[in-house]
């Protein structure tokens, strides 16, 4: 164990934006996950389904407003193209008609901040990590950590469930600002847009494809199998979240580094060998974790594991996604993303039905490894011909 402690903190030292973002990305999905379990522990599944419902709807129309924002800021930043301006005015115009749309049809106004508050962190958080300013990554995304979970669990227990969606939407202040500091700094560009619509373009489709998958499956699941299994779900998600932790760390530092022509290939190579370690040994203890966690979940336990080992087909997918959005020839993602959007619906739909949270992790765990198939396969089938993967 001091061996690999030994390790770790001898490739951070080397590199210092891996640091940052390790770090700030460590502590910000460590509350996460603390929070979120400790709030299983207070719910029912039914409870925590509904919480999970109503984020999952605001995930999803952020999603919708934006224009692929995240990885077009990141990579268009790392290459100097002052185009933020332009996507945060558009994609904010049409936050608030995705709010208002949200209100009109659930009657929650609550919904609507937090929507404007993933739209926020999605426009700030790549424009940081584009200009590769890690420091300031570190600062803003723990800051923004505390004050949402702080808050959530405050006005939890001042007035229940609402509370926790109310929470969640306090980072709106702290992305707010940034987002005018960008526009004070950047003038509003639509020629850039015009110019780099296609890229943009297929960042969108891209990010709406994933959000289908990402949001969109817990959204489906509520009329055909209830609350209950979707917060036995979710709780499998939030295994999930962990274990791909790290990966997710590697690929905001190799995505910058990618869209320059950085691989990166042997931090890639130990992501996986130790995301894979992680995804067996929480298979083995994740029997021992439920039944302190919440005895509620029991009869989750095995869709649950295999929910987490699902993390490790995901790592290596997420490899390739840094590959091919850094060099801007994306098209074979759109293809894998619908694929992998596509299979996981429908097997929800399918097995979920049939078995229920078992028949929802099976479908899930199948997914992810049909994606990283069809990402394996394809990056080999272009290298080995020389075809570049536009």
């Amino acid at each position: 164990m001091n061996k690999i402690s030994e390790k770790i903190k001898s490739i951070l030292t080397k590199n210092k934006n891996l640091s940052s973002v390790a770090s700030a990305d460590f502590i910000s999905s460590g509350l996460g996950a603390l929070f979120w379990l400790y709030i299983a522990v207070l719910l029912t599944p039914e409870e925590y389904g509904e919480i999970s419902y109503i984020i999952s709807i605001a995930a999803f129309a952020s999603t919708l407003s934006m224009l692929g924002a995240y990885n077009s800021i990141v990579v268009l930043t790392a290459k100097n193209v002052k185009i933020q301006s332009t996507i945060n005015l558009i994609s904010s115009l049409t936050g608030l008609i995705a709010a208002i749309i949200v209100f009109l049809i659930l009657e929650k106004s609550e919904i609507g901040f937090l929507i404007f508050a993933y739209i926020f962190t999605n426009l700030a958080i790549p424009y940081l990590l584009g200009k590769k300013e890690f420091n300031n990554y570190f600062k803003i995304i723990v800051v923004s950590k505390i004050v949402a979970v702080g808050s959530s669990i405050i006005l939890f227990y001042l007035i229940g469930h609402i509370g926790i969606i109310i929470g969640l939407s306090t980072p709106l202040a702290i992305f707010g600002f940034k987002i005018f500091q960008i526009f004070r700094n950047i003038r509003v560009d639509f020629n850039l847009l015009k110019k780099h619509s296609k890229f943009i373009t297929t960042n969108y489709i891209l990010n709406v494809t994933e959000s289908i998958s990402g949001s969109l499956d817990k959204i489906i699941i509520v009329p055909i199998l209830g609350f209950a299994v979707l917060g036995s779900y979710q709780l499998g998600l939030q295994f999930f979240g962990i274990l791909v932790i790290i990966p997710g760390i590697v690929y905001k530092i190799t995505l910058p580094d990618d869209s320059q022509g950085i691989l990166n290939k042997t931090l890639k190579i130990r992501t996986i060998i130790v995301t894979f370690g992680f995804g067996v040994l929480s298979f083995i203890l994740i029997p021992v974790i439920i039944p302190i966690l919440n005895s509620s979940y029991n009869e989750s336990i095995l869709p649950i594991q295999i929910i987490a080992l699902s993390s490790i087909p995901a790592s290596i997918a997420l490899m390739y996604w840094s590959q091919f959005i850094g060099s801007e020839k994306n098209r074979v993602l759109i293809v894998g993303s619908a694929i992998y959007a596509t299979s996981l619906i429908s097997l929800i739909i399918i097995l979920g039905g049939y078995f229920d949270s078992l028949g929802l992790s099976i479908g899930f765990f199948v997914s992810q490894t049909i994606s990283m198939t069809y990402f394996i396969f394809v990056n080999y089938f272009l290298k080995n011909r020389g075809v570049e993967n536009k």
